[in-house]
């Protein structure tokens, strides 16, 4: 008797650029506004994001998934440096989720609480759309990324953009 195939945890499957974005990109309050060149127009740049051995591979697909999905709306471009960012907005997503964990499994489960924690201490709140590409600096676009992954994204890309005039419209390509 053949099986059927299995869906869910395993199945093979595109990264979906989630929810998480559609929501920065509704709640952004400020319209993209681009800074243009005397010919009232920058060209695109097409930038390269590199995925590395070191990096969670699904963690960065997904990532991945997200800006490209920016990247093809167009919403992506070079943010006047430095970014505005509000630091406890960060801090504080993180500690919400460590309290989480401690309000599930503790005291029942202190073994699983105390390794989830330890493991959170390797995983950096990410702005899921970048905010040097014009990103949100808001909850809606946090999300926890693997921090080497996280740093290396955003390395990549500030390397190939920080010499360009603000408001050059982005789109990425992907190299897995």
């Amino acid at each position: 008797m053949p099986s059927k195939p299995r869906k869910g945890r395993g199945a093979a499957a595109k990264p979906a650029a989630g929810k998480i974005v559609r929501k920065a990109v509704e709640k952004l309050e400020k319209p993209i506004v681009r800074v243009t060149g005397p010919n009232h127009s920058l060209p695109t740049k097409v930038i390269q994001v590199q995925r590395r051995d070191f990096h969670a591979t699904s963690q960065f697909r997904r990532k991945m998934a997200a800006l490209k999905k920016l990247s093809d709306d167009g919403k992506l471009y070079k943010a006047t440096n430095p970014v505005e960012r509000d630091k406890s907005l960060t801090d504080g997503y993180k500690d919400r989720i460590r309290q989480k964990i401690w309000d599930k499994y503790w005291p029942h489960d202190k073994d699983l609480a105390n390794r989830l924690s330890e493991r959170l201490s390797s995983y950096h709140p990410d702005h899921v759309w970048e905010l040097q590409l014009g990103g949100p600096d808001t909850v809606d676009n946090l999300k926890l990324l693997h921090g080497r992954t996280n740093t290396d994204i955003g390395s990549q890309i500030w390397g190939q953009i920080q010499t360009l005039p603000d408001g050059t419209p982005i789109r990425i390509e992907v190299v897995d």
